[in-house]
């Protein structure tokens, strides 16, 4: 194995870091939407908290995913890539009612933050890096 061979092999390609920026970003975003969310819990009427609670949760719980996601393909951890399109995909559902619902420049944004998520992590230099081997 030659220097250029090692030093590129020990160093993450540009599309695992990209990836893992995407990942951070949503990670971000959905924690601030879940403030957001805690905030209107507390103020809403009680009739409205039981599923108000649950929303909050399940944001805070994709947050979590998001960002320890993030965290495991940052460390090389192959087994975190799986999941991580699981997750992109999940996704993929809320941004097609908000694009639908009214609120379309944030479900377009939700959906080309997924999509490119999910291609960065598909791409052949990550694949490789992650220890997977196409054949």
């Amino acid at each position: 194995m030659s220097a250029a061979e090692t030093s590129t092999a020990a160093r993450p390609p540009a599309t695992l870091y990209g990836a893992v920026a995407l990942m951070g970003l949503q990670a971000l975003a959905v924690a601030v939407l879940g403030v957001v969310l805690i905030y209107a819990d507390l103020t809403a009427d009680a009739a409205d908290v039981r599923l108000a609670l649950g929303v909050t949760v399940f944001a805070l719980a994709i947050a979590g995913g998001l960002g320890g996601l993030a965290r495991a393909l940052s460390r090389r951890r192959p087994g975190a890539r799986g999941p991580s399109l699981a997750l992109e995909l999940m996704l993929c559902a809320p941004a097609y009612f908000m694009i639908n619902g009214g609120m379309p420049q944030l479900g377009w944004t939700v959906l080309l933050g997924a999509l490119a998520v999910m291609a960065l992590i598909l791409a052949p230099a990550t694949t490789r890096w992650l220890g997977w081997n196409p054949r």
